[in-house]
């Protein structure tokens, strides 16, 4: 059985539970690693019916949905407030105790490398507007590149070869940047926080990321076998 998600490609069912979340794990993702927890973000996804599917991929979804989904109304305000203080200590790069959410911190790298990420970008034809100033290596920019990348893919119409350049490209930074340093970036923050919300959205990053690169090289594998197929 197939399932369509554009006009000209067909996805097999193996792969269809794995492109309908995606999007929505690294948009999650994005949200939380690039602003502060506030009452509305946290509201929009304790309220999230799809949260449930993406959320039991990986046990640190599964971790995120029940402190998120499990919470009363009237308790929100106080976790936010809770979680905002935790996000300021972990993740405000002019703090002390700050873990530093950049590749080029992480690896050792000189400051100047954001611009190698931005050429990556800009070489897919995305740039990013920027409300915080984030630098082009910081984690939040390098999950959207992946969430807006995966965008394309599944909702503009497309070949099979046009859909072979969008996931090579997400199958590169994944191997060259995400899965390089974002290990050792959630095993500092797990050593570092005790927050249910950041060691949940550390355990499903660590989780989700070497799945996802193996599920893209699974669709590779059969988009080739398709293509071949028709050839």
């Amino acid at each position: 059985m197939t399932t369509q998600t554009t006009s000209s490609l067909f996805v097999p069912e193996i792969f269809s539970r794995w492109l309908e979340s995606r999007g929505l794990i690294y948009q999650l993702l994005v949200d939380f690693y690039g602003r502060n927890p506030s009452l509305s973000l946290v509201a929009q996804w304790s309220r999230n019916q799809k949260i449930s599917v993406a959320a039991d991929m990986t046990e640190g979804g599964r971790e995120l949905k029940r402190y998120l989904c499990s919470q009363e109304p009237s308790a929100l305000p106080q976790i936010c407030e809770r979680e905002n203080l935790e996000y300021m200590r972990l993740m405000n790069e002019r703090a002390a105790s700050t873990i530093i959410a950049r590749e080029a911190a992480e690896l050792g790298r000189e400051q100047e490398f954001s611009n190698v990420l931005s050429d990556v970008y800009a070489s897919a034809g995305i740039v990013f507007k920027k409300c915080g100033g984030e630098a082009d290596d910081h984690i939040s920019i390098e999950l959207e590149f992946m969430a807006v990348l995966h965008e394309r893919m599944l909702h503009n119409s497309f070949s099979i070869r046009s859909a072979m350049e969008l996931l090579e490209i997400q199958e590169s930074f994944l191997e060259e940047h995400l899965l390089k340093w974002t290990p050792q970036f959630c095993e500092r923050l797990n050593a570092a926080t005790d927050s249910p919300l950041y060691l949940g959205l550390s355990h499903m990053l660590q989780e989700f990321l070497p799945y996802d690169l193996q599920m893209l090289r699974a669709w590779k594998a059969s988009l080739e076998s398709s293509a071949a197929a028709m050839a």
